[in-house]
């Protein structure tokens, strides 16, 4: 392993490495990260070496560090209000308060540790900030579109455009489904995040992980939202430019 040379020389092996809850096989290419728990398989006194070298500081982990959290989200509003300027385009493109938050939270995530950045949370703090999160969204989402329920239904045109999100929502996803199984042969689980993380939808992401009892489909949302979510804010900005 990578940043410790003193564990090199000693007979045990590294079974398993679980971060973030997702369980991970060793390889010499891959560096520990903070919070990583790490599985060593061996005789008592190399075990007991590598505790030594690695640590066992749990106590530490316990308590959250919400600065890196906090300095993230301060950059990524500044970075959503950044203007772009597209050719032929009359008003300048942001990507948003969604959309810089998420593209320094993944930089961040990547390059935090360079910067001596600890990115990492407890599994517990991790749970409650996402769940609060996700609460919050659909309460934002429901307040917000409440008040233009009545009057949609008012003019009978309620139904119709009740219909026509069912079928822009469904049969996307029945087809990207269908080639994702039959054609790349994806798992279940592995689809289950791919379709959440297309659609952008994290209750759909929250009510997969649960049904699977799985990270998997969380591994596959994280590899298609953060794309899907700069292009659909990207791609709203520039239809309505383009025809108005």
């Amino acid at each position: 392993m990578e940043i410790f040379p003193e564990l090199e020389g000693h007979e045990f092996t590294f079974a398993r490495i679980n971060r973030a809850g997702i369980e991970m096989v060793p390889h010499g290419d891959m560096f520990f990260q903070l919070g990583d728990t790490v599985k060593v398989v061996g005789t008592e006194e190399e075990v007991k070496i590598a505790t030594e070298i690695l640590g066992t500081s749990l106590k530490k982990l316990e308590v959250p560090d919400l600065a890196p959290i906090f300095m993230g989200i301060v950059l990524g509003v500044i970075l959503g209000s950044v203007p772009f300027y597209f050719p032929n385009m009359p008003v300048a493109v942001k990507i948003g308060m969604a959309g810089g938050p998420l593209i320094v939270a993944l930089a961040l995530s990547r390059f935090g540790n360079l910067l001596y950045l600890n990115n990492y949370t407890t599994s517990s703090a991790n749970m409650m900030i996402r769940e609060l999160g996700i609460s919050l969204f659909l309460a934002s989402v429901g307040l917000s579109s409440g008040k233009n329920l009545s009057v949609a239904f008012s003019d009978g045109r309620g139904w119709v455009w009740i219909g026509m999100g069912v079928i822009i929502t469904v049969v996307p996803l029945l087809i990207i489904g269908f080639i994702a199984r039959k054609y790349f042969k994806k798992t279940y689980f592995e689809i289950c995040g791919l379709l959440s993380g297309a659609s952008t939808d994290p209750p759909a992401l929250a009510f997969a992980t649960r049904m699977t009892n799985s990270d998997i489909p969380s591994v596959t949302y994280a590899t298609v939202y953060p794309l899907t979510m700069i292009l659909r804010i990207v791609a709203a900005q520039l239809l309505i430019l383009l025809l108005m």
